[in-house]
């Protein structure tokens, strides 16, 4: 399978690159940024702007790729612009109208658990679990101090919006493109660890450590439940990119993508049945192991 990963530069793609080194399944692999990132065995780098509709560079990558996964974005934060935002749509777009135009691909869209980040301050539905087929809350709202609140929806409805780009083109592909957007959860720099997850959401650290104590625990409890460990995150990836389609209700899935997190609202039972994810960490069990 030849993979083309955008954003490889990012965290995200850096994570990713070392599974893609070793996977049999995986032939060889080309990251694409606006930043190059070192090459391997098997991996190649190359620079180039998926905002740009007429860049070849990533145009005929992308039409020659098996699978094609998409973290590319110009602001990956919570708290980004609408222009960020529409940049995102802007490198989603580009990209779904070529993959999948010569050869049968697999796109791997980095969504957000932000699609529905909107849960946190109302109601969830009666079975206490979010699904592909919830209705969709983008955006999570986040304290920024002196009373105020924020609510990163342009990030979150950029996700969303993206899904469902790629369910659209997916269904208008004849077969050719079959698609799984992953609403990836917590997923840190560096180490990743427990410990370290903030409840801060897209704020200021010090704006959430101003808050009513009942405040800032709740909001760490829904933080820490979308946790995404880095060994979580690999797996999660490989049965997105080698899934067979047999069990999907359709040409494209959107699943959840955190650990198995004691507790939590996020769903997972799609994402075993639809790409055998199995995760295999709880950040509770880790917050319990650390003291």
């Amino acid at each position: 399978m030849q993979i083309v990963v955008t954003g490889a530069a990012g965290t995200l793609g850096g994570k990713l690159w070392p599974l893609l080194e070793t996977a049999p399944w995986c032939t060889g692999a080309t990251g694409i940024d606006i930043r190059p990132r070192p090459a391997g065995s098997r991996l190649a780098s190359i620079v180039a702007d998926l905002r740009d509709p007429h860049d070849r560079r990533w145009i005929d990558l992308v039409e020659a790729a098996d699978a094609v996964v998409h973290f590319a974005a110009v602001d990956p934060a919570p708290a980004s612009s609408w222009a960020s935002a529409t940049a995102a749509i802007d490198m989603t777009a580009n990209l779904l109208a070529h993959a999948g135009r010569s050869r049968p691909c697999r796109f791997v869209f980095a969504s957000s658990n932000h699609a529905m980040g909107g849960y946190k301050d109302v109601p969830i539905p009666d079975d206490g679990k979010l699904r592909m087929a919830t209705e969709p809350r983008a955006g999570t709202r986040f304290f920024i101090g002196n009373g105020a609140h924020s609510r990163g929806a342009a990030y979150g409805a950029s996700k969303l919006l993206g899904e469902r780009v790629v369910g659209a083109m997916a269904a208008a592909s004849e077969g050719r493109l079959t698609g799984a957007s992953l609403r990836i959860g917590y997923c840190q720099r560096g180490e990743n660890r427990p410990a370290t997850l903030l409840g801060s959401g897209g704020g200021p650290r010090e704006a959430w450590d101003s808050q009513p104590e009942a405040d800032r625990r709740r909001d760490l409890t829904w933080f820490r439940n979308m946790w995404l460990s880095d060994g979580d995150f690999r797996r999660l990836l490989a049965a997105a990119l080698t899934a067979e389609t047999g069990t999907w209700p359709g040409p494209a899935i959107a699943v959840n993508g955190v650990s198995a997190n004691t507790g939590m609202a996020w769903d997972l039972e799609e994402a075993r049945r639809w790409i055998g994810y199995a995760p295999h960490d709880d950040v509770w069990a880790g917050l319990a192991a650390a003291g």
